[in-house]
């Protein structure tokens, strides 16, 4: 697994959160020496007849089309303009949104994704799911969720909870390599239920032993309690957190209706940059959709 950061893909929607996005990703990829794919996903509606498949308002599609590919122009030409070093460049996607990111990750070699969240989520997303938490959940590569409101884009503080044992050694790796790129300190916040403890005490003691031994800055703490998505929350405040690293594991999947589960609690109550790390051995394969269109074929009369 590759833990430098060398593309990174930011999702443009042209509204604030994603005009937030692209900033992170700015200042990321000057840090990090990284290229940028300014992406925006453009659905063609069509109808279906006898006659197959037909674009619905053929020239208005090409229109909207053709705005967003300036749109798009317009944005990268101002990150340029500010940030003349910079490799950028866009990209428009014409299947569904995850099918579209996971094919340009497979094309690019993409290492993360960066997508603005609006924050905490509204009922009709809780049983529907945003389109944040459709990246995060489906996206190819590790993904970056930036809150709307979040406009901190250097990473003093970074907060690396150890509360399960999956590609930890990956996790820290990726942690020392932004600690080093933003001059920052680690916050190691070993966290589990009395169930696990002895398990996490010692992945925990392994990740600080390890830390002892490297130039990176780092403090430590240790919380047991079952609500860890709260409690990790709750201390990334305390500990003036800029951005939280965390595997992609949810122990609570299964509460996904609502917002119980690990995933939608994080997101629901932290303010921060949130990073979570996928390895290749976790991403699902996302047989590309066609565009969604709308059936209309009628029977033959008899």
């Amino acid at each position: 697994m590759r833990t430098e950061i060398k593309t990174i893909l930011v999702t443009v929607d042209f509204t604030e959160k994603s005009d937030n996005a692209v900033t992170m990703a700015v200042h990321m990829a000057g840090r990090h020496n990284a290229r940028i794919i300014l992406f925006h996903n453009f659905i063609n509606y069509y109808i279906i007849d006898r006659t197959g498949k037909q674009a619905v308002g053929t020239e208005k599609v090409r229109e909207g089309l053709d705005l967003a590919e300036c749109a798009l122009h317009e944005i990268k030409l101002s990150v340029q303009k500010r940030n003349g070093s910079l490799h950028v460049d866009t990209m428009i996607g014409s299947n569904s949104l995850v099918s579209s990111i996971n094919e340009c990750i497979a094309s690019e070699k993409v290492d993360l994704v960066i997508t603005g969240t609006a924050g905490r989520q509204r009922i009709k997303e809780l049983f529907l799911g945003s389109a944040s938490y459709e990246i995060l959940t489906g996206a190819n590569s590790s993904v970056l969720l930036v809150p709307e409101k979040c406009h901190t884009y250097d990473f003093g503080k970074i907060l690396v909870p150890v509360r399960v044992i999956e590609n930890l050694q990956e996790k820290l790796l990726i942690s020392q390599n932004i600690a080093r790129k933003n001059n920052a300190e680690i916050s190691l916040l070993g966290i589990c239920g009395e169930e696990d403890v002895n398990v996490i005490k010692e992945a925990y003691n392994s990740v600080w032993s390890t830390l002892a031994k490297d130039t990176v800055k780092y403090s430590t703490s240790f919380i047991l309690t079952s609500e860890k998505a709260v409690k990790i929350s709750q201390f990334s405040k305390i500990d003036h957190a800029d951005i939280i690293i965390l595997n992609y594991h949810d122990e609570n999947n299964w509460k996904s209706l609502f917002s119980e589960n690990f995933f939608k609690q994080i997101i629901n109550h932290t303010d921060v940059p949130l990073f979570f790390l996928k390895k290749t051995t976790e991403v699902q394969k996302v047989i590309p959709d066609e565009s969604p269109g709308f059936d209309i074929t009628l029977p033959s009369p008899g």
